[in-house]
């Protein structure tokens, strides 16, 4: 038993330490461990906070799958977390019963009964984690195994730590590569210095991020929501020195005000619940690069105190640190409000604008460069196609393009685009029309409220709403999610469009339901 014990060991330490990928690492163990303990499947799993455990890998004889997915845990099964967590020994359960836990993990995974050895690892990290091997069928396990398995949970918690950290740097590292292709599809329309509208509607903010670019100043891009400025601020990022470094986002308004410290500045391990890692804020993933402060009106008084010593002294500290963290990053902040307005109420801070106003760059309406619809309509038209897999997309109709001119987009390029992608997937098999898309002036049905309208006559918000996405989930057949799912159609995340549908009571037809999938 004892030479029994120690080849377990040499082996398994062997493949554990083989490589810093985890389904490599897992598999191989797996296959080992199979030569010495009953094991039908092994799973890694991490409990971040006390009411659900994510599952980070599940392993069969077919191989690795990294699922990453959140399992609520009964009260039962957050009790046993609770009692598991400083036991050092390997736990068996030789019964479903007798583990919820495994209970509430089989019933997510659709594992039939099974015999479970559990062996609870210190990821260093303040965090429970866990190597679970199940067999199908009850009572598979025995001391011995038990023995067999406690002997590797140093070198598994060690191994498993190290790739927890490695698979985090290797998905920052491609977040980057994602966000730069992604950089480089949206300006697709860019050779050399160009853009399109750049000799027309556009020419006098072109000439102003000519100039700005090579320069190292703060810019402030001022205009409605939809006109592009995050593209005006990739443009000034490629066209600047600073373009072989990262160009990092953040929406300003959509960060809650909690959070705000974490997302801009990064936070040290334990240094509020759930922060069970460090973490890099956006300054320090842009150090050599760009931040795009977007909707940057949005920040409340407090953050934006600490967004001004950031700028002024180029330096930070993580929440939960004590050491400066030197930042070297180009800002670029956007917004659509009125900030002069925002100062003289208090709400924005002056010396902060004096920072971000170095250099303002106005980007007009596209209501006031009408001139640059047709271009931006056969692009926008070519792009979209692409995406939705639909080239060679449909013809316009002869009088689709007057109608998109004699609109006036209070949605800006963000509408016309939507608008744009709203069509090519209802006019599949027919010339493009835009009688039932752009309301207002294109469709007479739909006139502007005006001053002299009788109150009665307004029809509620959340009414018209509702029958808008009721208008939309009939035209999709009821789908919700995919490039032909009502959701693309109203530019919304399907969490969210499904969270809409159910607070407004809305009902899709069960037909509906099957022929979608949804």
């Amino acid at each position: 038993m004892k030479a029994r014990k120690s080849s377990f060991f040499q082996e398994i330490t062997s493949d554990i330490y083989h490589s810093l990928e985890i389904e490599k690492t897992l598999y191989n163990s797996f296959k080992r461990i199979r030569q010495y303990i009953p094991a039908d499947g092994l799973t890694f799993d991490i409990q971040e906070q006390d009411d659900f455990m994510v599952s980070i890998a599940r392993v069969t004889v077919n191989g690795v799958d990294l699922c990453d997915v959140e399992i609520p845990l009964s009260p039962d099964s957050q009790k046993e977390s609770k009692d598991n967590e400083h036991v050092e020994s390997v736990m068996i359960f030789n019964a479903p019963g007798m583990n919820p836990t495994s209970k509430d993990y089989a019933r997510r995974f659709n594992i039939r009964e099974s015999s479970n050895l559990v062996l609870n690892l210190d990821l260093g990290d303040d965090y429970y984690g866990s190597l679970a091997i199940y067999a199908y069928g009850q009572n598979k396990y025995k001391k011995a195994h038990a023995e067999l398995l406690s002997q590797v949970k140093e070198p598994f918690s060690v191994a498993m730590s190290n790739a927890l950290k490695y698979r985090e740097a290797q998905n920052i590292s491609e977040t980057l590569k994602i966000e730069n292709r992604n950089l480089y599809r949206e300006l697709i329309e860019i050779s050399g210095d160009r853009i399109i509208g750049a000799e027309s509607g556009l020419k006098a903010v072109m000439k102003l991020v000519k100039q700005v670019a090579p320069v190292e100043s703060p810019v402030l891009l001022l205009g409605d929501t939809g006109v592009g400025k995050d593209v005006i601020a990739n443009t000034i990022h490629l066209l600047s020195e600073r373009s072989g470094g990262p160009i990092v986002k953040i929406n300003c308004g959509a960060i809650p005000e909690n959070m705000i410290d974490s997302e801009l500045f990064g936070h040290e391990k334990g240094s509020f619940t759930g922060a069970i890692s460090q973490k890099k804020g956006r300054f320090e993933r842009a150090h050599g690069g760009t931040l795009f402060l977007d909707e940057v009106a949005e920040l409340s008084p407090d953050a934006q105190v600490r967004l001004l010593r950031a700028i002024q002294f180029k330096e930070i500290e993580r929440v939960g640190g004590t050491k400066p963290i030197n930042v070297d990053a180009r800002i670029i902040a956007a917004t659509h409000r009125d900030l002069a307005g925002l100062i003289r109420s208090g709400r924005f801070r002056e010396d902060l604008y004096f920072r971000l106003n170095v250099f303002p760059v106005s980007i007009p309406t596209l209501k006031d460069r009408k001139s640059d619809i047709p271009a931006l309509v056969h692009y926008l038209i070519e792009k979209k196609a692409r995406e939705l897999k639909l080239h060679p997309p449909s013809e316009l109709e002869p009088k689709a393009l007057q109608q998109l001119m004699e609109y006036d987009w209070p949605g800006n390029v963000r509408e016309l685009s939507n608008i744009i992608e709203r069509s090519l997937i209802l006019n599949q098999n027919s010339p493009l029309s835009f009688d039932q898309l752009v309301p207002s002036a294109v469709s007479p049905g739909n006139k502007m409220i005006t001053e002299t309208d009788e109150v009665d006559d307004i029809v509620p918000l959340e009414l018209l709403i509702s029958r808008h996405i009721q208008m939309v989930l009939h035209k999709t057949g009821g789908r919700i999610e995919g490039p032909h799912g009502a959701a693309r159609l109203l530019n919304l995340h399907p969490n969210t469009l499904r969270s809409k549908i159910k607070k407004m009571g809305i009902h899709i037809n069960k037909k509906h339901r099957k022929n979608s999938g949804q």
